[in-house]
């Protein structure tokens, strides 16, 4: 039997105007409910999240959720982090040094609350911190924010200049340290390599006392791998990459632009 569902944000709960539709609001209501559970798991930071959630009349009916891919599992009703997986200052001085070193032309962006640092400025940053509703904060030196704990480094750029990144990453002393995947084209994750949202699935199952067996995971993108992967059924949305798809126990046939999320629920669940 599911007991919690746990769905990506970002081309899966949310539609191309990156709103949670009323129709996906009203399922997540009935899986309430129902007696079940229902969890983000997003990229996402913490503050970006809860803007979602409260735009769609859910404030206070979310206990969980899984933010910066895995780096933070965050207690809505206490406020509070649960589980963090930080990425250590050394590594983001190192990436930053390769983009320099290299040439990459790619920003590098951190999120920490409700601002987003950032070392380029251009349209698809200025979208990217919209989106979270952050004020960027320019970087001259990093050392001005060697203090602050932070859960993943995001790269933006266009894809093929992202690509070389992760090439060049891969490569470099850091290689091994990190863990790299595409959340959308123009953003590239970077992770500690034990950490990603599976890793927070396994820990929050165990936290709530519900097998990984009874979770249903549904997601689009290559950070939403592993933890389709994980749960006990892994759901594919019908516009998700198609090397995802090869991971999922289920495609849907409709898009995150016609509720895939709801059928994805209802396929495997009688509300």
């Amino acid at each position: 039997m599911i007991k919690i569902i746990v769905a990506d944000m970002d081309g899966t709960s949310l539609n191309e105007k990156e709103d949670i539709t009323p129709g996906t609001a009203d399922m997540i209501k009935k899986v309430l409910d129902s007696g079940r559970e229902f969890f983000f798991a997003s990229g996402r930071p913490v503050f970006g999240i809860k803007r979602k959630i409260n735009d769609a009349g859910l404030t206070g009916k979310i206990k969980y959720y899984i933010a910066y891919n895995g780096g933070v599992v965050y207690d809505a009703a206490n406020e509070r982090h649960i589980y963090e997986k930080n990425i250590s200052f050394d590594i983001i001085n190192s990436v930053h040094e390769i983009i320099l070193e290299k040439d990459l032309d790619v920003c590098l962006c951190l999120h920490h609350n409700d601002v987003m640092y950032v070392t380029q400025n251009s349209e698809l940053i200025k979208t990217e911190a919209e989106s979270n509703h952050q004020k960027m904060i320019y970087l001259e030196n990093l050392n001005t924010i060697k203090n602050i704990k932070f859960m993943k480094i995001l790269l933006v750029g266009e894809n093929g200049k992202l690509r070389k990144a992760s090439e060049e990453l891969q490569k470099s002393h850091i290689g091994s340290e990190v863990k790299m995947m595409f959340s959308l084209d123009m953003l590239l994750e970077i992770l500690p390599y034990d950490s990603d949202k599976s890793v927070a699935l396994k820990w929050l199952s165990e936290y709530v006392n519900v097998p990984l067996s009874e979770i249903l995971a549904v997601g689009d993108a290559e950070n939403d791998i592993e933890m389709l992967k994980e749960a006990g059924i892994g759901v594919a949305m019908n516009n998700a990459y198609e090397h995802v798809k090869e991971f999922a126990d289920y495609v849907t046939e409709r898009d995150n632009n016609h509720d895939g999320l709801v059928e994805a629920v209802e396929k495997f669940i009688n509300l």
